[in-house]
């Protein structure tokens, strides 16, 4: 009994203890009060809280409850409707295409003219140079007429008409591309129509299967990106090949044998390359050597076929440079090892009964010659079912001049679906690859009657020119296509032989702004997101892509995986795949319908520098005939309420206001939100988009005014209908957001009153608190878009470049605007407080504070806006100083900050906003034994995020055999100009050039931009190097110390709530110092005073680490310092395999053409051994 009544002394003694503290953490407490307080009150003068706040309760604003699930219907329908748009214009092409080429008849004899994209001269401008086997054709190419046009970002186009463009190794007097330019003119009037009907239609283009591409509107195909102009082909584009071929499984068998050595190597491993680059994110592929013993050249991902994405194939790409050739042929032991991949893959996929044709696979065989007969082998892992099946295309490529056995090669292709090729020299290399895209595509072409559409994954326009485009200002403008077969509907009826043959494929562009625009964000909500998933689980869209750093384009870019994007808070290691985030993943790939509730996020902002753990709920549906799924997340606690206003227009309108009497002062609108907006931005344009908005405020005053939508929806939505001659706009019509443009003029009235009139002080005691503060400005920013900003002093437009508008007009997409509403939630009379990093190197810095106002009605709340105000650091510094070197009569010996102890403000991801030295640093740093002591006392919470899209900067040591950024054609390219420029101006002066003109064309085609590289380092003329190759260069340079990496980031959370709810008293000590922690009341700061400084032993920081080895391929260590390698785990989890594939056809028997050797022009020896030459240093890279 005596021991129970001194243990109940005890506990009471140290609860008093606990909760009265020491009178020098009082002292610290009075401090941190004196501060909070004082900035509480400043805040609430100078942004007008009360007066704001009051104002939604006088007009009427209530707090809805909002239903998700209809919130992503609505933008559901949006989206799709715009994907149908899209997809109806290709449709049409594909009509139109089939159509006209089905009737026309060539006149080989009849000269023709037509607008080329490189060699047309353009009225205005100097004349073209025409290299000289095209001189003798100069009246071939019509004069182009070419304007900018805002649409198509500032580019120089025509859009009453196309253009073609010819890849340098085609030649346009050859008969089928003749034939091809010449028939497809008649698309332009397609083209037209659909661009009338839909002025928001992006590049439309006819791909070829000769070669051609013609695109609109019509354009010159720039120079400033040379390895544009020199390589680009559309047959081996994304769009096309996925178009044409469907999803493909491919094991690809090279020969490494002793014979294949010198040329046949290179020769062998450019045709692998080329084949590897005609796969996409849905392809599926694997690599294996053969020569002696048969291995994977990829040890890591032996066993199994792994996605086809840029990543991997630059893996395999390396591992077939180092292979080196040895040995005896044997290739026996390949087959076998691919026959039974294939085979557990058809397995794995349900298509390996008789009748099923979901699979298209194929192995394609790369080899000099065989040494035995296999038919027996073949047809046992082939024929299957008796031999009417044949599940695996055989495609073989007969490498080099010196061949053997040739006639058990062709029958490996000819009874085998696939077909042969001969590649003798390295030109034939392209035009023999592509065959095999023909082959497969036979039994789509057969079956004549189902168009699939095909839609890329994400990727960047390489011809976007960011100096000419005013809209986007990126280095790099992401993409997506939707693609559509074109059959020759013709062929068949003129003779017969059966033949199946590709015409071509339609497509168009669809930027990813375009995604982004419809899915209404001011009704998603602040820290709300939308994203956009493929059917391979890679984010099309989502606001933590990052394709870009530093200007480089990130190799991974288009294959980035939800996992890497969606951190979910569960403690596991980096790659390891939370079971909630699995689910969302496999309901999205699915394209399922559904939801999944109150999952715990680590929402991240500020550029990864602060981090904040919030629940969410994720709603996700399919968008039907797409590959795609989309979703959206809305913070649990907030995101599904939002504030409902009346129609304020319709107000205006009875009262005789005019709407754009509530527009003055300094404001914003966000700039990347469509209030409302011509369809023809041609003819249309506005200097920013508030002159934008004024001239439809005032429109909406006119009697024929009409609340008109971008996609209209049809009465009968019929997907499966194609609408070909939908009504044209006219250059007038326009659209409008109407729910977004009344709540805009909601907010600017009800922030009209506060922000009418210049400052004016009310007493003098609140003119000397802004002055001992030095405020500088407030603002205001609204959910609609709306940013309003008033100078308090001085009007600062006038000595500042850009304004507090212009830097920050973003509303909830900036940083203060998230914080403020983050912290709502911990304290709701709070402000935001935040310095710029490092901000002492800056002896000018500001403050920035932020406070969310949320709207309270029926007992629900939603967030309505963000007030807040900028003021000097340096001030509060001194403020700081003031209170923490007072001391109050009941501690008169405590010690102040400056003598005894050294004093922090900090704030809630803890960066240091006041410190004397110190200041936007992270406190870790600076105080690393204290901030390690915070931790173990709970009062930070260390939160680590992992970035799967990292870029590291190279050591020196890593840099001799890591891999590149970018392809080595990019690196090689000045080279590659300048041995072509003294090599082959000399055989452009042959005698002999008429009858060698095909090949003469191609040739003279990269002398004649040789002969420019070379007269920029020879000659002293006018032209502004440093414009073209000197950025070029810089970009090379600046992409080469870079590598694709992992790393981990390690960031803080002040658990605000244990000083909030449980009073944490706050006075700590490590070994060898104590300390006081004292939150800052209506803030989101606190108070730090360390007793005297020590020398650090250890430091924290929230910058990233590196978590992934560098690469240095080596075939041993493959495994473990590919990135690829560590990434495996991706390519087990599920993907859905696309519908619309063809991979068999009962009259595919019929067609007996199954190979050839590619004609090779005689031009001679030396234009073998000048390309060979250029491809060995490419193969070098």
């Amino acid at each position: 009994m005596r021991y129970y009544r001194l243990s109940l002394i005890l506990i009471t003694i140290e609860y008093i203890h606990l909760s009265l503290g020491s009178l020098q953490g009082e002292e610290v407490s009075k401090w941190a009060n004196a501060i909070g307080e004082e900035l509480w009150m400043l805040g609430k003068e100078v942004t007008k809280i009360t007066e704001i706040e009051q104002k939604y309760a006088f007009l009427n604003a209530r707090v809805g409850e909002n239903d998700p699930t209809v919130l992503l219907k609505e933008i559901k329908e949006k989206i799709l409707r715009m994907m149908d748009r899209k997809m109806d214009a290709i449709r049409c092409i594909q009509q139109e295409a089939e159509t006209v080429a089905e009737t026309f008849t060539l006149n080989p004899d009849l000269p023709f003219k037509y607008y080329s994209s490189k060699w047309s001269p353009i009225e205005g401008s100097d004349a073209t140079k025409l290299p000289k086997s095209l001189k003798k054709n100069r009246q071939t190419y019509l004069t182009m007429v070419l304007n900018n046009d805002t649409h198509f970002y500032n580019l120089p186009v025509n859009t009453s008409h196309s253009s073609v463009h010819i890849p340098t190794n085609v030649y346009d007097k050859e008969e089928k591309v003749a034939e091809a330019i010449q028939w497809s003119e008649a698309l332009d009037k397609v083209f037209a129509q659909n661009y009338k009907s839909d002025p928001a239609l992006s590049w439309q283009y006819f791909g070829s299967s000769s070669g051609i591409m013609r695109h609109y509107p019509a354009m010159h195909w720039e120079e400033h990106k040379k390895e544009i102009k020199d390589l680009f082909d559309c047959r081996i584009r994304t769009w096309f090949i996925e178009a044409a071929t469907c999803t493909k499984d491919v094991v690809i068998l090279i020969d490494n044998s002793g014979s294949m050595d010198g040329m046949g190597k290179h020769i062998g491993a450019l045709t692998a390359f080329s084949i590897l680059d005609t796969f996409s994110n849905n392809d599926y592929v694997n690599i294996l050597n053969f020569s002696e013993t048969t291995s994977y050249i990829v040890p890591c991902f032996a066993n199994q076929l792994v996605q086809a994405t840029k990543e991997n194939i630059h893996v395999f790409k390396d591992a077939i440079n180092a292979l080196t050739p040895n040995g005896k042929t044997h290739i026996e032991q390949a087959l076998v090892t691919a026959f039974e991949l294939l085979s557990d893959y058809r397995s794995r996929r349900g298509c390996d009964n008789e009748n099923s044709t979901d699979c298209n696979q194929a192995i394609m065989i790369l080899t000099d010659g065989v040494n035995a007969n296999y038919s027996s082998l073949v047809m046992k892992y082939n024929y299957l079912f008796n031999g009417t099946n044949i599940p695996v295309r055989i495609f073989t490529y007969l490498i080099g001049k010196e061949v053997t056995n040739v006639e058990e090669i062709k029958w490996m292709a000819c009874a085998n679906r696939g077909y042969y090729t001969h590649v003798q020299t390295l030109e034939q290399v392209t035009a023999s690859v592509l065959q095999y895209i023909y082959v497969i595509a036979r039994p789509l072409v057969l079956q004549a009657e189902d168009h699939p559409v095909s839609w890329t994954h994400a990727y960047a326009d390489l011809t976007y020119d960011d100096a000419t485009d005013t809209t986007i200002n990126e280095p790099y403008r992401l993409l997506t296509s939707a693609a559509i077969p074109c059959y020759d509907m013709k062929i068949n009826k003129m003779n017969d032989t059966r033949t199946a043959e590709l015409l071509g494929v339609a497509a168009t562009d669809v930027p990813i702004d375009e995604f982004k625009k419809l899915v209404s964000p001011y009704k998603i909500g602040v820290n709300a997101y939308a994203f956009i998933v493929s059917n391979n689980g890679y984010v099309l869209m989502h606001p933590d892509l990052r394709p870009v750093f530093n200007g480089i384009l990130k190799e991974n870019y288009n294959s980035i995986d939800l996992t890497e994007v969606e951190q979910h808070d569960e403690d596991l290691p980096s790659r390891n795949v939370s079971k909630t985030l699995r689910e969302l993943r496999t309901a999205l790939v699915n394209g399922s319908e559904g939801s999944i509730r109150n999952i715990k996020l680590k929402y991240h902002y500020d550029d990864n520098k602060r981090v904040s753990e919030e629940y969410y709920d994720y709603y996700f549906s399919p968008l039907e005939n797409t590959p795609f799924s989309i979703a959206i997340a809305l913070p649990s606690n907030y995101g599904n309420y939002s504030l409902e206003v009346g129609d304020e227009i319709q107000k205006n309108r009875h009262t005789g206001e005019n709407l754009t009497s509530f527009f003055k002062g300094k404001w914003k609108i966000h700039p990347r939100w469509v209030y409302c907006r011509y369809h023809y931005l041609e003819g249309h344009e506005f200097k920013t988009p508030e002159e934008e908005l004024i001239h439809f405020l005032g429109k909406m005053y006119d009697m024929d005014f009409k609340w008109e939508r971008q996609y209209e929806p049809m009465e009968t939505e019929d997907i499966d209908q194609v609408e070909c001659g939908r009504k044209t706009l006219n250059d007038d019509d326009y659209y409008c957001d109407k729910q977004l443009v009344r709540r805009l003029i909601f907010d600017a009235r009800n922030t009209y009153e506060p922000f009418k009139e210049k400052w004016t002080f009310q007493s003098d005691p609140e003119k000397k608190l802004f002055e001992k503060y030095n405020v500088s400005l407030r603002f205001v920013a609204t959910m609609s878009g709306l940013t309003r900003w008033d100078y308090i002093f001085k009007d600062e437009s006038k000595t500042k470049t850009k304004e507090f508008g212009d830097l920050h007009p973003r509303t909830i997409n900036e940083k203060w605007y998230k914080s403020a509403v983050l912290q709502h939630q911990y304290d709701t009379e709070s402000f935001v407080y935040s310095v710029p990093f490092e901000n002492s190197l800056n002896n000018d810095g500001l403050v920035t504070a932020s406070y969310a106002i949320f709207v309270k009605d029926a007992g629900f709340e939603a967030p309505a806006s963000v007030v807040g105000f900028q003021f000097s650091q340096a001030n509060l510094e001194e403020k700081v100083d003031e209170v923490s070197t007072h001391l109050s009569n009941q501690c008169s010996h405590c010690d102040k900050c400056g003598a005894k102890l050294v004093c922090y403000v900090v704030d809630n991801s803890g960066y240091i906003i006041v410190s004397e030295n110190n200041t936007g640093k992270f406190f870790g740093e600076v105080e690393g034994d204290i901030f390690e002591s915070m931790l173990e006392n709970k009062v930070f919470k260390r939160v680590t995020l992992h970035d799967y899209q990292a870029l590291c900067e190279r050591q020196d040591e890593d840099s001799s055999s890591s891999q590149r950024i970018l392809t080595p054609m990019y690196y090689a390219s000045a080279i590659f100009d300048w041995v072509l420029m003294k090599a082959l101006y000399l055989i452009s002066e042959i005698t002999i050039y008429q009858i060698l003109e095909p090949l003469f064309n191609i040739a003279q085609d990269i002398s004649e931009d040789a002969s420019d590289y070379a007269d920029q380092d020879d000659e002293d003329d006018d032209e502004d190097d440093d414009d073209s190759d000197g950025d070029v260069t810089e970009e090379d340079n600046n992409a080469d110390n870079y590598y694709a990496c992992e790393n981990a980031t390690d960031l803080f959370i002040l658990q605000q709530y244990l000083f909030i709810k449980y009073d944490f008293l706050g006075e700590l000590a490590t070994k060898e110092r104590k300390y006081y922690v004292k939150r800052i009341p209506y803030s989101n700061l606190i108070f730090v005073a360390v007793e005297n400084k020590v020398v650090q032993k250890k430091k924290f920081n929230t910058e990233p680490r590196r978590t992934s080895e560098p690469p240095d391929w080596s075939y041993e260590g493959a495994n473990s310092n590919l990135l690829p390698c560590q990434k495996l785990h991706l390519n087990a989890l599920p993907r859905r395999r696309l519908t619309g594939c063809y991979n068999e056809h009962y009259l595919e028997h019929e067609i007996h053409a199954c190979g050839r050797s590619p004609p090779v022009n005689n031009i001679g020896f030396a234009i073998t051994i000048l390309t060979f030459l250029c491809h060995y240093v490419l193969l070098q890279k």
